[in-house]
């Protein structure tokens, strides 16, 4: 269990799904904003087709916007791992949990009122459901196995998520009270980060079935599974676009993990950035316009904004902890 700590600030790309957390427990309720964060623009490089250079092209930063909604995410800036929410309205910065236990892999819920999570506070990964503020702390499942990655479909009533509680990391769903429970995926292998379509009729999910992690679909009831990708490298963490069109993901096609998209229609893919570091975990915003996502590619991890048309990024967070995992308001 004692592993997880290390293991979650370690680039994700080397995550297998369900692992172990350690031993502590602690009540939460609901927390007041701590800060505000005021974004800090930085140059990031980006040309599609990319030169055959060792270092990245810079390009222009992304000029202010006006963006909406809010962003989760889980961060170590205290004694431990716990999440966070910031609220592009008022400019606020707030730590909804706060406790010496492990409190990760935030999803929200279709209308922003729900966040669900994975917690070690009651002795294993489990995962908990809460109000947006913090308040109103539900677990949901109640496993010796670890249950984590959870993900909320767009209609607000099923959770997709992770369990190893047959032996191997498979794709289950339950209901929001933790009921119902239907395992989706049985074999051998890993299967991981299940993301529902904007119509909440299919799943996308990152599989090592055929050697090398890629990406699969399958109907929300566990059939008509379809390969998305194809390569020798690793293609995970994927994400729908809310127009059902695109699918962010992760790759190492290059020497290092990049953001790419890949277009459903036309089975196009593009790579979007090009750090030479670990990037991880991009989640579209509302409108199909933005990817927030995180990086290492300055010292240690930190989340940032990045219009999909590729004109610029700007920098969300700017701290000496380890900022990932984050989530858009749908």
């Amino acid at each position: 269990m004692k592993k997880f700590l290390l293991i979650l600030l370690i680039p994700l790309i080397t995550l297998t799904s369900c692992q172990t957390i350690s031993n502590r427990t602690q009540a939460n309720d609901e927390i007041e904003p701590t800060s505000t964060i005021t974004p800090t623009p930085t140059v990031w490089a980006t040309i599609a087709p990319f030169p055959a250079t060792s270092t990245p092209v810079l390009m222009p930063t992304l000029d202010a916007i006006n963006l909406e909604g809010k962003i989760t995410f889980q961060s170590d800036r205290g004694d431990s791992l716990d999440i966070y929410v910031y609220d592009f309205q008022t400019s606020l910065l707030s730590k909804i949990t706060n406790n010496e236990n492990v409190d990760v892999f935030p999803s929200w819920s279709s209308d922003g009122k729900k966040i669900v999570f994975v917690s070690d506070r009651d002795g294993n990964p489990e995962i908990y459901i809460m109000n947006s503020n913090g308040s109103g702390l539900n677990r949901l499942t109640n496993e010796s196995a670890d249950d984590v990655f959870p993900s909320i479909s767009p209609d607000g009533k099923t959770i997709a998520f992770v369990s190893n509680r047959d032996g191997d990391d498979e794709i289950f769903l339950m209901d929001l009270a933790g009921e119902n429970v239907k395992q989706l995926t049985s074999n051998s292998f890993t299967d991981g980060f299940p993301a529902w379509s904007p119509d909440g009729e299919k799943i996308i999910y990152q599989s090592d079935r055929d050697v090398n992690y890629e990406l699969y679909i399958m109907s929300k009831d566990g059939l008509d599974i379809m390969r998305v990708t194809d390569d020798q490298a690793d293609d995970v963490q994927p994400s729908w676009s809310p127009d059902g069109k695109r699918i962010a993901f992760i790759s190492t096609r290059t020497e290092f993990e990049e953001i790419y998209i890949y277009n459903l229609e036309t089975g196009t893919i593009v790579q979007m950035t090009d750090f030479r570091a670990s990037t991880e975990l991009p989640k579209w915003s509302a409108d199909g316009r933005y990817l927030v996502f995180a990086s290492n590619y300055q010292g240690n991890r930190e989340i940032y904004i990045m219009d999909i048309d590729k004109k610029g990024m700007f920098q969300l967070t700017n701290s000496s902890a380890e900022d990932f995992y984050p989530a858009w308001t749908p």
